[in-house]
């Protein structure tokens, strides 16, 4: 088999990978870079010049695993994709968001780049997706493969992919995977013996984030929120509107129940998560869940206001915004409150999240570690005086460093293959598996390097 990296290779972007084995064709994923606008953010698909992809395996539904989808279908018209339903039901509603986005973007002049794909593209490219269970091998047309898709625990639909050859020979690609249990749904499943391991390492160059576990932050979380909302300040949580902010309702919802947290403190929440989060509670009794029964729209939510005098009024009371983007990006909801509320000591902002470092979040959150008297939000509005608290809490859907060690000691591969994370975070993983395991063969190719696995 042979194996070459179509996204990013030094960062956490567009997610795409090729396979091919005896001339045929197999992409892993098909993301979009969110750190790029335009063609620059696809993956590079020209590397794949001369070879022929029947076979698309989406692993789960963020925009960096499936915004090339469009592209991916145009350059290969007969491609079939293969994902779970309940990434099926996602990757359309994110595809069609994304479209709209793209052209308000263009239209108001925030982006300078035309849509990579409208509604008509995402039509087109849906009719050639396929659904599949969990743990149920179904063989790839005439390519000799045969794929098996293992819960990953990353997200609703999330999986990690075991291809097969004729020779019995497997490789298995992580995606986004997480061993450990969240609020809503449970660690991840994985195969107990695989030839070659293609594994993620977001978090390789994180050493806090194995020192920490869910149960620490929660407490330290509720014990943020129960000081803020003393004062009478208002919190807001920047999430991601697909996953983490389901979690972190759902989080809250419990924090409810069990009496810790006021139940009439009023949790706000808006937009494109509600919808997702209606697709959680729609396919409770068909994915893996901790507990079936529980209902993400069974915490109570009060709409986010459209009318300015309307926000401001809310955000003037104690409550809790659960408002997108995680990365507080421009011209979104959570960047519009935490230019209202930075400046007001008795307010707290609470990342949940990955925070880039040159984004908005990851801005604040480094304004607030170095105690700066003024942080840029929006470059329109420009400095304010930042007097919110700020505190980041490690709420990831990654595993962490060590759980990826576990996970390859566990699946004992010939070869590790690492994609999926800054070159720093690679780099640690192969010195530690060179200590751990002298003998196994690590590789870690450049975008469009080809290696044989």
């Amino acid at each position: 088999m042979e194996f070459i990296p179509l996204g990013s290779s030094t960062d956490i972007g567009a997610s795409c990978h090729y396979i091919g084995c005896n001339g045929h064709g197999v992409v892993v994923d098909a993301g979009a870079d969110p750190n790029h606008e335009g063609p620059d953010s696809l993956p590079k698909l020209a590397a794949l010049k001369g070879r022929h992809v029947e076979h698309a395996i989406i692993t789960h539904a963020h925009h960096d695993h499936i915004g090339g989808i469009p592209e991916v279908y145009e350059r290969f018209p007969q491609v079939a994709f293969h994902m779970t339903e309940a990434t099926r039901t996602l990757t359309e509603m994110m595809l069609y968001a994304s479209a709209r986005l793209q052209r308000r973007r263009y239209t108001e002049g925030s982006s300078q780049h035309r849509p990579l794909f409208d509604e008509e593209d995402v039509d087109a490219a849906i009719q050639s997706f396929v659904s599949h269970p969990y743990e149920r091998p179904h063989a790839l047309g005439s390519t000799d493969m045969e794929v098996n898709l293992h819960y990953s625990g990353h997200l609703l639909g999330s999986a990690g992919v075991c291809l097969t050859d004729v020779s019995g020979r497997r490789v298995f690609y992580t995606s986004d995977t997480n061993l450990n249990a969240q609020t809503i749904i449970p660690g991840g499943r994985y195969p107990k013996q695989v030839d070659v391991l293609i594994s993620e390492c977001t978090l390789g160059a994180d050493p806090v984030a194995e020192t920490v576990t869910r149960k620490s932050e929660e407490r330290r979380f509720l014990k943020r929120l129960q000081a803020v909302l003393d004062r009478d300040g208002t919190v807001l949580v920047p999430v991601f509107m697909l996953g983490r902010a389901q979690e972190i309702l759902a989080m809250l919802g419990q924090f409810r129940r069990s009496g810790r947290l006021d139940p009439e403190v009023p949790i706000y929440t808006a937009g494109g998560l509600r919808n997702v989060s209606r697709i959680y509670d729609a396919t409770r009794y068909d994915t893996p869940r901790l507990d079936p029964d529980f209902e993400v729209s069974c915490v109570e939510q009060r709409f986010f206001p459209r009318s300015y005098k309307a926000k401001r009024r809310a955000l003037r009371e104690p409550s809790i915004h659960v408002l997108s983007s995680g990365m507080m990006i421009e011209n979104t909801l959570s960047n519009w409150a935490a230019n209202q509320i930075v400046e007001n000591e008795k307010h707290a902002v609470f990342l949940v999240g990955f925070a880039k470092e040159d984004l908005p979040a990851g801005q604040l959150l480094q304004a607030a570690a170095e105690r700066a008297e003024s942080v840029v939000l929006d470059r329109r509005i420009g400095p304010k005086v930042l007097a919110c608290e700020v505190e980041r809490f490690r709420f990831s859907g990654h595993s962490s460093r060590q759980d990826l060690l576990g996970l390859i000691d566990a699946m004992n591969p010939g070869k590790v293959v690492l994609v999926h994370g800054e070159t720093a975070a690679r780099d640690w993983m192969i010195a530690q598996l060179a200590d751990r395991q002298p003998g196994l063969e690590v590789a870690s190719p450049e975008l469009g390097e080809r290696i044989e696995i």
